[in-house]
């Protein structure tokens, strides 16, 4: 796999960030902590939506139900 690796961060439960992470068909579930040290490597890169017009908890998303996470 190429680096660094494109991991696009799409919700957040609580404390816990949910990041789509490439191959994978549901997101993985980090906390703050892991996905600071995402964003601070070298071998990730973590993206966030924010050219969105959409309020945060509107945005529509195919990997998980509403009901499990509240969009960022």
């Amino acid at each position: 796999m190429e680096t660094p690796i494109k991991l696009e961060l799409v919700g957040r439960k609580g404390d816990m960030y949910a990041l789509k992470y490439p191959g994978l068909h549901i997101p993985i579930h980090v906390n703050y902590e892991l996905l600071e040290k995402f964003k601070e490597s070298d071998e990730y890169l973590v993206l966030e939506d924010v050219t969105s017009s959409s309020p945060p908890l509107e945005r529509n998303s195919k990997n998980f139900s509403e009901n499990s996470f509240n969009r960022i």
